[in-house]
């Protein structure tokens, strides 16, 4: 609940610059997982001579040229082989050498410690040998790739292996793939008997309409928690400073708190448009309370193509981590025989010093609230979805996400385990096109208005359940995936999206029009938008779906929109930037007393589906950064050049001026 006013709590936040609550914990520099790399090739038995080419003067040269914090390496993929002589797992047929060894003695020369890369869940060799570990689908029959949570697998091959690993070779730690995105429901017996016995439900469900069907996608939730924490537990017993962590636990795709004993969170960005699968998944895993990084794939792979990207590529993506004061990591594939690729080392190097040179600004470093969105854990787990924790129903956030980094504004995502003790720091809140949210939560979000808030509910179905509030009355069904045309400040577009029309009452203000032609001539009495003052708050309601509608379609249209909804909302920002051409993404941030407003270009081809790999990025240029700051700055420098920055203060904001940003600049305010 607010205990103040946002113009209080906005005093506040100025005052603590000399406050710092770090997001991460500080660790010693050689354990720090700040600036990595990640290398796998999945082993399989036909794989034969590994090792062969592999020798301890290769990756002495790849670390002594590449000097990454941290380095993960293969050690079991998804087929279920591993790649060095294990006495506990099922090794490969044909190793030559022992590669794991060569990995950790040469790491050990340089300090650099070792993670490897192991598939859980998911070993296909395993069910192969053992087909009675097999999780069940709901058909009956046994799952090929996945083993069951319920089965002696963890007992008898995972838990042995992650102790070999950290026991006789030393490995400093385990980044478990194949885990959370590869479960489903388990229809086995042993699962159907337990679920049983925990719930006293006899009847298991299989569709969604079923009855008991949340009950039991809940049941393997906690299943999986428990199975991690088993593991984890195992190996942090037999070596208590080995790392663990489940590729992509409590992230986007487990928006939970976290309850396990994980000792960091990390997923794998793949696919296309990296930089703003970065930006969103950096947000997800930001306020979790545990260290975290995030991994870009090195190279892109569409159209049945494959290269590496660009080195301005890879540095985006690094930028939109790095600037939420996470760690970041490229993975680079192994050849056959486990050895890295010689040619690739350059580019690698190139990657690490430009995290590297960003550390002293961005690592554990606290973001600034200024908007937050949020994501509903609670209506996330209602979408329909045979998966447990995957991706689904992640598109329209994402797409609200990207309007507001379009339009220059500062954005964090809120889970709902995080809102209630959060919400009162945030001059601006937003419910990005979510049909339903936690009734718990909802008057939580009424009181933060009435005390001085601002609130803007997004979309065609979730205003319907804020409509008192915001003034409305709605008689009409809603246009459900029809093109209607939108117009606001001279701007219209033809949208292909869900729309509800409503009736405002008198004294709310409108924003936008919808239109019965590409012309102005033929407006509707239907507004997009409205603002309505609610206490000392305010609350908005855009009554159209945007998000997917951006994603497939980039447009000027949807950020002036937005943007000048949050204006109407007149919250109080920290940092307000302009830029007169190009596209910049802001973040504001605290560190070791000091402020710090990170600007990203976020050009280039990236979302092009026609364009695999590009190094071209055009600047952006005449960006105006305005900072309501309370009191003038000492200095304000552009990092990591260590340029001083002149600039103006007047009634307590100082404005700079940079005349173009190429790829990630920061701007360092010291008081």
């Amino acid at each position: 609940m607010l205990k103040h006013t946002i113009h209080y709590t906005f005093i506040l936040l100025l005052s603590s610059f000399f406050t710092v609550v770090q997001a991460q914990p500080s660790s010693n520099k050689n354990t720090d997982r700040f600036a990595g790399l990640h290398f796998d090739f999945h082993a399989g038995l036909t794989d034969s001579g590994i090792g062969k080419t592999f020798t301890p003067e290769m990756i002495d040269s790849f670390l002594r040229i590449v000097q990454p914090d941290f380095i993960q390496v293969d050690c079991k993929g998804h087929p279920g082989i591993s790649s060095y002589p294990t006495k506990a797992g099922n090794p490969a047929p044909a190793i030559e050498k022992d590669i794991m060894k060569i990995w950790r003695t040469v790491s050990d020369k340089y300090h650099v410690p070792l993670y490897v890369h192991y598939s859980g869940i998911w070993d296909n060799r395993a069910l192969q040998l053992h087909p009675q570990w097999a999780r069940y689908n709901a058909d009956g029959r046994p799952d090929q790739n996945a083993n069951s949570l319920f089965s002696s697998y963890t007992d008898s091959l995972l838990i042995p292996q992650l102790k070999e690993l950290a026991t006789v070779y030393h490995i400093n730690g385990v980044w478990v793939d194949g885990d959370c995105w590869v479960l489903t429901p388990d229809y086995s017996p042993e699962a159907k008997r337990q679920f049983t016995m925990a719930t006293g439900i006899k009847d298991i469900p299989v569709k969604k309409d079923d009855p008991h069907f949340f009950e039991w996608m809940e049941f393997h939730r906690k299943a999986f928690r428990d199975y991690i924490t088993k593991y984890a537990n195992a190996v942090h017993t037999a070596v208590p400073g080995f790392k663990v962590t489940s590729n992509w636990s409590f992230s986007s795709m487990m928006p939970e708190p976290v309850d396990v004993p994980v000792d960091y969170l990390s997923g794998d960005v793949a696919g296309t448009n990296s930089l703003y699968s970065s930006a969103f998944e950096s947000r997800c895993l930001a306020l979790q309370g545990k260290p975290w990084d995030l991994m870009s794939w090195s190279f892109a792979w569409k159209n049945g193509s494959k290269a590496t990207k660009s080195v301005p590529q890879l540095e985006q993506e690094a930028a939109e981590v790095l600037a939420m004061g996470g760690g970041f990591q490229t993975y680079w594939q192994q050849n056959r025989d486990g050895t890295p690729e010689p040619y690739q080392f350059s580019k690698m190097e190139k990657i690490i010093r430009f995290c590297k040179e960003r550390k002293a600004y961005t690592f554990q470093s606290e973001i600034i609230p200024q908007v937050g969105l949020l994501y509903s854990t609670y209506a996330w787990k209602r979408l329909p979805a045979n998966s447990l924790y995957s991706s689904h129903g992640q598109e329209k956030i994402k797409g609200i996400l990207n309007i507001l980094l379009d339009a220059q504004l500062p954005v964090e995502i809120l889970m709902d385990h995080q809102l209630k003790e959060r919400m009162d720091r945030y001059p601006l809140l937003i419910i990005p096109e979510w049909e339903q949210i936690d009734p718990a939560i909802r008057p939580g979000l009424i009181d933060y208005v009435q005390k001085g808030g601002n609130l803007i509910v997004i979309g065609a179905k979730a205003t319907a359940g804020f409509a008192g509030e915001l003034g409305i009355t709605i008689d009409a069904k809603p246009i459900t995936e029809e093109s209607i045309f939108a117009g606001h400040n001279n701007r219209i577009v033809m949208m292909h999206t869900d729309f509800q029309p409503v009736h405002i009452k008198s004294g709310v203000q409108k924003t936008g029009i919808r239109l019965n032609a590409d012309d102005w001539r033929f407006p509707t009495d239907e507004s997009l938008a409205s603002v309505r003052r609610l206490g000392k708050g305010k609350i908005g309601g855009i009554y159209m779906d945007m998000g997917i509608f951006y994603n497939n379609n980039k447009n000027p249209f949807s950020t002036a929109f937005l943007r000048a909804v949050v204006k109407e909302m007149a919250p109080r920002f920290i940092s307000e930037v302009e830029c007169g051409s190009g596209n910049l993404h802001q973040i504001v941030s605290r560190k070791n007393g000091n402020m710090y407003v990170h600007l990203i270009n976020a050009g280039g081809e990236h979302s092009n589906p026609n364009v695999l790999v590009y190094d071209d990025l055009a600047s952006a240029e005449n960006i105006e950064v305005k900072l309501e700051t309370g009191k003038r700055p000492g200095s304000i420098t552009l990092q990591p050049a260590g340029t001083a920055i002149p600039f103006t203060y007047k009634s307590g904001i100082a404005t700079v001026h940079l005349p173009s940003v190429k790829l990630y600049d920061i701007l360092e305010i010291k008081f």
